[in-house]
């Protein structure tokens, strides 16, 4: 991992790199955001320029982390007009989850992944993967302390979030011992600890409540109530007023259902595509299940997006899960 270090540190001190592009993925979450922020102040520690591609909303609990960031994030129409010579892409295993943005691409202009997860098609010109790390933040912090960079408290916060986020709150089993050191020098940074907390996890709107009240309403269970399915359909959509984000932790609620193993959420984005997320409790591996419908992720969470009826999709899940339960 060292030599991949090194080589990611070649790539921004070149000469001719002025400018450099940070893509997290789209729909992000706290550890893309987290991450890209981290690497936003790595680079300006190498005293380049760099901006945050994105042109997806941020979800309301996660725009704290951009309040003293401001003007890093350009949309896709502004990074068009710059003259930029690297692309790094964080927390993306797959290279349509960088959207419309693969058009700044080019054999011209390196690229580099930073990534965990353990289903990624390494297709950056160079790809640091540690699917052993808890987040990517773990892996962005890694980075700067073996450079010996010093982050300051925008870029703390920002890791802390991407590892807080991405672990459950420490409870998920990609939690290692690492994990807990790198948290203990974030913490050290001094940031608001107390306001992180609740703008990420305390601040929860009406309509995300109403809106998980209806989707725990479709919930089945399965296989003597080893695996559960939600379901948030095109009919639910309509009559519900809520931001795409507020679907965020439906599956982690039905998780904690006893007994319960496996998880599916079956989501309606539009017409006849779906977005299925899917988790598990103990040893069922749903990155197997979400590789063969053509998707990715980690052990114990892994998604997909499937065209269909909710169905036909819920009875391939179903016959997977069944074979392997």
């Amino acid at each position: 991992m060292n030599t991949k270090f090194e080589a990611l540190k070649n790539h921004i001190v070149e000469e001719n790199v002025h400018t450099i592009l940070i893509f997290p993925h789209t729909l992000p979450d706290g550890d893309t955001l987290g991450s890209a922020i981290g690497m936003y102040h790595l680079i300006k520690d190498f005293n380049k320029t760099g901006y945050i591609v994105l042109d997806d909303d941020i979800p309301s609990n996660l725009l704290f982390l951009f309040e003293e960031n401001k003007g890093i994030v350009i949309t896709l129409e502004e990074a068009k007009k710059l003259k930029y010579e690297l692309i790094i892409i964080v927390d993306t295993g797959e290279l349509k989850l960088i959207g419309d943005r693969t058009v700044l691409m080019s054999s011209e202009v390196p690229t580099i992944s930073i990534d965990h997860h353990i289903t990624n098609q390494e297709f950056a010109d160079l790809n640091i993967i540690e699917s052993e790390a808890s987040s990517t933040g773990e892996i962005v912090y890694k980075i700067s302390e073996y450079f010996n960079l010093e982050l300051d408290i925008f870029a703390a916060q920002g890791l802390y979030a991407a590892i807080v986020t991405d672990t459950g709150s420490f409870r998920y089993s990609n939690t290692r011992p690492y994990t807990f050191e790198v948290c203990k020098a974030l913490v050290e940074h001094k940031f608001d600890f107390n306001r992180l907390n609740v703008e990420i996890f305390q601040n929860k709107s009406f309509e995300k409540l109403l809106l998980l009240n209806k989707v725990f309403d479709t919930l089945s269970l399965h296989f003597d109530g080893k695996c559960a399915i939600v379901k948030l359909s095109e009919v639910l959509k309509r009559q519900l007023v809520f931001e795409t984000y507020d679907t965020d932790g439906v599956v982690e609620y039905v998780r904690d259902i006893k007994g319960v193993e496996v998880v599916v959420f079956i989501k309606h984005i539009d017409q006849c595509e779906y977005k299925i997320s899917m988790r598990s409790k103990n040893e069922f591996d749903v990155s197997r299940v979400a590789v063969a419908l053509g998707g990715g992720g980690h052990k114990k969470a892994a998604g997909f997006k499937a065209v269909g009826s909710d169905l036909e999709i819920e009875n391939a899940i179903l016959k997977m899960i069944g074979e392997s339960l």
